[in-house]
């Protein structure tokens, strides 16, 4: 398999010495590859910026996977392009809010888990504890409570 990324803050020489091929556009990230995983935030560029152009660029049988945010995502666009191009699949770690109409139209096509899933890993988990321990440390030594939810 042949892997490729997008990513204006990476080096070329990062990626290809972890035997990644940089892309430097959208298009030729849609277009030259059969699945498109996105990990990017949501950001007032980001959001609603992966659309039916962009879907409807993967190749035949392209398969889009959305990590990042729902938010990301053109539903109308998404639809659109699932509509246009019965061979496209669309899976997620979050459900879009036009989840059941996505799921009605296009069964077998589409796949979203009920909450957003990224951070659910064992790894993720130990690191999350270990911070919030830190936290609570800073907290009693120094009296640090830059992390405070409740003011």
């Amino acid at each position: 398999m042949t892997v490729s990324a997008l990513d204006p803050y990476c080096p070329d020489q990062v990626m290809e010495s972890a035997a990644v091929e940089p892309v430097h556009d959208l298009r030729s990230l849609y277009a030259d590859n059969n699945i498109v995983s996105l990990h990017i935030p949501a950001t007032d560029e980001t959001r609603r910026s992966v659309g039916y152009d962009l879907i409807t660029l993967l190749p035949k049988n392209g398969v889009l996977i959305n990590t990042a945010r729902k938010e990301v995502i053109d539903e109308e666009g998404l639809d659109r392009a699932l509509a246009d191009r019965p061979d496209l699949k669309y899976v997620a770690d979050i459900r879009p809010d036009n989840a059941d109409l996505l799921a009605e139209k296009y069964a077998g096509r589409v796949f979203f888990t009920p909450k957003k899933m990224g951070a659910q890993t064992a790894e993720a988990n130990i690191n999350a504890g270990i911070a919030a321990a830190r936290q609570c440390v800073a907290f009693l030594r120094d009296g640090v409570d830059r992390f405070r939810v409740n003011k």
